[in-house]
């Protein structure tokens, strides 16, 4: 291979890491909207595709061994797809890993077991929806505490998330102009309380 064609895939390769290294510290210390980091995670593949073919062909131009320098790259990549993949899919955690859409919480690995044989498979809990209507507000506000607030399994971003989703009309108003941040949780969760604590459904 030419020497300036093997500099150009080198350099190439190395700024499909840089801009790999990039995205990964906006996500592990920026303030992480969700539209933001969306963007970026549909950017994804065009960064791999830049470095996979660069490095394929560095790797056939020589005998000499770059394995390391791709396998540091993929790992990196898969850490940072993973982590996009979290923040904007969060997925419910209890005493084992959960599979439900955002909205519900299922013990899927929660079982009782009688005899070390017959496993009694829990049925998933729905998050109810609140359409700011005062007469299922206990209701909703004790279910979501239950599953949600008290869920040491869950990041604030997370509980966030889980939080505007069965909101309706004036409650979903309320907090909608806030950031999807891990601070904007507990600011979120306390101007809804307030305002339908102090409510009650007429006799």
């Amino acid at each position: 291979m030419e020497p300036n064609r093997r500099q150009q895939l080198i350099r190439q390769r190395a700024v499909a890491k840089s801009s790999l290294t990039r995205m990964q510290t906006f996500i592990e210390t920026g303030e992480r909207k969700i539209n933001d980091i969306q963007f970026r995670f549909y950017e994804l593949p065009n960064i791999f595709n830049k470095f996979e073919t660069a490095q394929t062909e560095v790797e056939l131009s020589d005998d000499s061994d770059h394995s390391i320098d791709r396998q540091q790259f993929e790992d990196q990549y898969f850490e940072v797809k993973a982590r996009c993949t979290e923040i904007l899919h969060p997925v419910v955690e209890s005493h084992s890993r959960f599979n439900s859409p955002p909205g519900s919480i299922s013990d899927q690995g929660h079982s009782v077991h009688s005899n070390n044989s017959s496993h009694i498979r829990l049925p998933t809990i729905a998050l109810p929806t609140f359409a700011s209507d005062t007469c299922s507000w206990l209701h909703f506000r004790d279910t979501f505490e239950a599953l949600v607030v008290n869920n040491t399994f869950l990041c604030n971003v997370q509980r966030f998330h889980y939080h505007i989703a069965p909101l309706k009309n004036e409650a979903k108003d309320l907090i909608s102009n806030l950031h999807i941040t891990n601070e904007n949780f507990l600011v979120a969760w306390q101007l809804v309380t307030q305002r339908y604590n102090n409510t009650r459904p007429l006799p």
